[in-house]
């Protein structure tokens, strides 16, 4: 076989193993039974509250999708401890706040997470300039999260 043939089949080979790679880290949903078990890096394992339970996760190149359950007041707990400024000014209190009633009944982002009446919103910004939405349901203790970072 000619010496460009190996050349093609080798960058066709190496361009169909990073996308298989690409795919399996960034478009694959996991489960995992509480934060330990989460092998991502802590930068975006840590925005995941610790008493999480029944997790299901999916990654993107600069954000991640999750949804679990937590009670409310433990969630606040992480919020305020993750998101307080250096002189202590932030209060999660603030950030909470009712949906938008347009999207009552609807499902929201790629776990498809179900907006009930009782849904709230706690919206954080990181001292990076992060965005991190927590729709939080207190009926069912279940919560949306979207964190965009970088």
């Amino acid at each position: 076989m000619k010496s460009w043939l190996w050349v093609l089949l080798g960058f066709v080979l190496c361009f169909a193993m990073f996308w298989v790679s690409v795919f399996w880290v960034y478009g694959v949903e996991t489960r995992h039974s509480n934060r330990t078990g989460i092998w991502w890096p802590e930068r975006g394992r840590n925005l995941i509250p610790p008493d999480a339970t029944d997790i299901r996760l999916q990654r993107d190149v600069l954000d991640h999708y999750a949804c679990y359950s937590i009670d409310e007041k433990d969630l606040v707990a992480f919020l305020s401890q993750r998101f307080a400024t250096d002189d202590g000014g932030f209060d999660v209190d603030f950030a909470r706040v009712p949906v938008d009633e347009k999207i009552i009944g609807g499902r929201i982002g790629r776990l498809n997470f179900l907006i009930t009446e009782t849904t709230v919103l706690y919206a954080c910004h990181a001292s990076n300039g992060g965005m991190h939405r927590f729709y939080h349901d207190p009926a069912t203790d279940k919560t949306f999260q979207s964190s965009a970072y970088w």
